[in-house]
């Protein structure tokens, strides 16, 4: 037999623990259990119910080889329940406080990896002198070594451990038995005793697994909410076909401004696509003053045969450059207003700005001539309605004559 813990132990609430991961919780440590001094019903710990519910009570834990001979009579108050340790070493803790002391279970030399189940015996006596607030003391008298009535508590516990295997008849190979109460005398025992009986049994195994099952499908329906109800938003309020699903690039610009223009868009075939894409890349360099450049024909003429842009002409930047003489500026627009007001649609807000109309038309020139014919025409659709910027209505209206496949084939 070891000792390994012998001394004063602070309990608040009338509560001190052996954990060996986590703290129990009070109603799940007991639930379905007889007694309700020693819960066990969550694995890895122990929650242990004292009569004093402030101060300092003797507390012993002792660890025994095998089941050690029945609890003296001193003790009122004897209950057992079977601990699964999840590790080699538990912890006596007190309410709201860090370990009181370590609780090693395993002898030297033992194998730690897995940790066997056993039985404890939790011994109480005095549970009814230790409810009394003072204890049966003045609550003004101190002893010669200047305690007060909180240390000199009347009542005195005890925790016996050993290997589950080793409780009388044939071992137990880790098969836990039901708690018990092996003796009662004070009405704090039987108060707790019934306490724990009313509470609810706690769930089996079948209803842990198949509440488990239903939290794993509310997750994945909320999950799945979520994600419908963020495609909505960047889709404009309704969802997207599967065609235009897969699209990538700069596209929900457009998206939010003229959502029936993109389904009448993505509704036409291959060929119309494209011819929207450079018809709007043109439209876009012609309001920006620069469409009828005579550097830019090689660029115009690999549009019109659908070959690769040539590489001088796909670097935006590099043209605006060539351009204008100038390299690109960084430009900062402040908006002042209000604190805790913003404007009621900050989409056409921001188009509807002040804007570099070669800047906004220069990106139309690589996004025409993309891989994708619908993203060719989104993203030079986008950037015609940048470059328009406050007289996008027309641009957009223009499109709708152009191609007015476009409007017989928007579903809405």
């Amino acid at each position: 037999m070891r000792v390994l813990f012998d001394g004063k132990a602070p309990v608040d609430y009338g509560q001190i623990y052996v954990t060996s991961r986590e703290l129990p919780d009070m109603h799940e440590a007991f639930a379905g259990q007889a007694n309700g001094l020693c819960g066990a019903g969550q694995p890895g710990a122990l929650f242990l119910m004292t009569g004093t519910h402030s101060g300092r009570v003797r507390f012993t834990v002792e660890l025994h080889d095998v089941e050690p001979p029945a609890a003296a009579e001193e003790w009122e108050e004897v209950v057992e329940v079977s601990f699964l340790p999840r590790a080699a070493v538990a912890d006596l803790v007190p309410w709201g406080e860090g370990s009181l002391g370590r609780l090693p279970l395993a002898s030297e030399g033992q194998e730690t990896t897995r940790q066997p189940a056993y039985r404890v015996r939790y011994c109480a006596t005095g549970m009814d002198e230790g409810r009394d607030p003072f204890g049966g003391l003045d609550p003004d008298e101190r002893d010669e070594g200047g305690h007060t009535y909180l240390d000199r508590r009347p009542d005195r516990y005890l925790l016996c451990l050993w290997p589950e295997g080793t409780t009388g008849g044939g071992p137990g190979d880790g098969v836990t038995r039901t708690d018990a109460i092996l003796r009662q005398t004070s009405g704090a025992a039987a108060y707790w005793h019934a306490w724990a009986c009313a509470l609810p049994p706690p769930p089996t195994l079948w209803e842990q697994v198949e509440a488990e099952k239903l939290n794993r499908l509310e997750r994945e329906r909320r999950e799945q909410e979520y994600r419908m109800r963020d495609e909505l938003r960047r889709w404009g309020g309704r969802p997207p076909s599967e065609r235009l699903r897969r699209v990538r690039g700069n596209i929900f610009g457009i998206v939010l401004l003229d959502r029936d223009l993109v389904d009448g868009v993505a509704g036409v075939d291959a060929v119309t696509q494209r011819q929207i894409a450079i018809w709007a890349a043109r439209r876009a360099f012609t309001v920006a003053g620069i469409a009828d450049l005579d550097w830019l024909t090689p660029a115009w003429t690999a549009l019109d045969r659908g070959l690769p842009l040539p590489a001088e002409f796909a670097d935006p930047t590099a043209l605006r450059t060539r351009i204008l003489g100038t390299s690109a500026a960084r430009f900062v627009l402040l908006s002042l207003r209000p604190a805790g007001r913003s404007p009621a649609d900050p989409l056409r807000t921001a188009l509807d700005a002040p804007v570099d109309p070669v800047a906004m038309a220069l990106p139309a020139l690589p996004a025409a001539v993309g891989s994708d014919p619908l993203q060719a025409a989104l993203e030079a659709l986008w950037a015609a309605v940048n470059t328009y910027a406050a007289g996008r209505a027309e641009f957009l209206a223009e499109v709708r004559r152009a191609f007015p496949t476009v409007a017989s084939a928007d579903p809405h």
